[in-house]
Parts: C-alpha cells; sequence; structure tokens
C-alpha cells in the first residue's frame, strides 16, 4: 500500500467511515493507536448516524486538529490557533461544497451521485469511496495545508503534550 487512495481503500473495505478513516490516517503517521478514540469517531458517521448531520469530512477534519492541537488534559490548553484554523477548514468546507446544497453527508452525496453518475448508496449502506473518494482527498489535503499554513510544527508533535514546547511548557509562539 503506496498511496493515500489505497489507504482510504482499505480502511473503508474494513467498514471505517470518513470521520473514522481521517483520524486513523493521522494517527498512524505518528505510529499512533487509539481503538477508543476511532471507536468515539463512529459517532461522527453518515452526518451523526444518518440525522442529516454534517459530512464525517468536516467533522472528522475538525477532530484531526483537536486530535493534534486541542486541549487533552487539566495541564493543557488548545493551541492559539486552534479555534481560527478550524473555522478556516469549515469555511472552506462550506464553499468546497456549496454546489451540493450545503454540508450535510446526505446533501455531498447526492451532489456528488449527480455530479459523477455513481449511484448514491442506499438506507443502511456505507458511501461509496468512489463517490466520496476524490472530496476525501481534497479535505485531507486541504487539513495538512492548513496546518502547514498556520504552522503548527508536526515534528513536535507528542502524544503527551502536543502544544507545548518541553524546553518551555508553552505554545509554540506563546509569549509571557
Amino acid at each position: 500500500m503506496n498511496t493515500l487512495v489505497d489507504e482510504i481503500m482499505l480502511h473503508v473495505s474494513q467498514g471505517y467511515c470518513c470521520s473514522q478513516v481521517l483520524m486513523l490516517l493521522q494517527m498512524r503517521k505518528f505510529g499512533h493507536e487509539n481503538p477508543e478514540l476511532i471507536r468515539a469517531m463512529h459517532g461522527l458517521c453518515y452526518g451523526i448516524g444518518g440525522s442529516e448531520g454534517p459530512c464525517g469530512l468536516l467533522s472528522g477534519g475538525a477532530c484531526v486538529f483537536g486530535y493534534l492541537i486541542g486541549r487533552g488534559k487539566d495541564q493543557e490548553s488548545a493551541h492559539p490557533s486552534f479555534v481560527p484554523l478550524a473555522a478556516d477548514y469549515q469555511q472552506w468546507f462550506a464553499v468546497r461544497t456549496e454546489r451540493y446544497g450545503g454540508t450535510a453527508c446526505f446533501q455531498i452525496m447526492e451532489g456528488l451521485s449527480a455530479e459523477t453518475g455513481i449511484p448514491r448508496p442506499g438506507a443502511g449502506e456505507q458511501p461509496s469511496p468512489c463517490l466520496c473518494g476524490s472530496l476525501f482527498i481534497e479535505c485531507w489535503e486541504k487539513i495538512h495545508a492548513l496546518l502547514e499554513e498556520y504552522q503548527i510544527p508536526m515534528t513536535h508533535y507528542t502524544r503527551s503534550n502536543p502544544c507545548r514546547s518541553p524546553q518551555t511548557d508553552k505554545h509554540p509562539g506563546e509569549t509571557v
């Protein structure tokens, strides 16, 4: 498996949804595993259980930002760029999916189905990676472009304290 598409297809074929796959991909970049987190991400699948909620690529992307730079313990605080970064992603996603009628999973699947001619999955069926795959890749690339734009130092990320420098116990760029 040497491409992003191959890895996405593998996870989808194993029954994971978009939000879960986003988190799995991000965690694996760091060699992390956390079945409890992936299980929790399942709550976002298919527009929050088919309830006409937001697409898992939107909510899952926000969770990836939270995983990387959000608050995780009493001694931590979120990275100062968390809120604007997540807001920028949401705004980009809203513009990107506007032609489908909104950011809800069902709206996007309907729009992509009409655009591509690939049938929308029926009730209880998983979205087709052929249907959502190109949007998934665009989202993955946008998430990482924003992380780079906001100068989030992925090389310094640690599971125990993702937002603070071990030398100063401060966020990057934070002043006292």
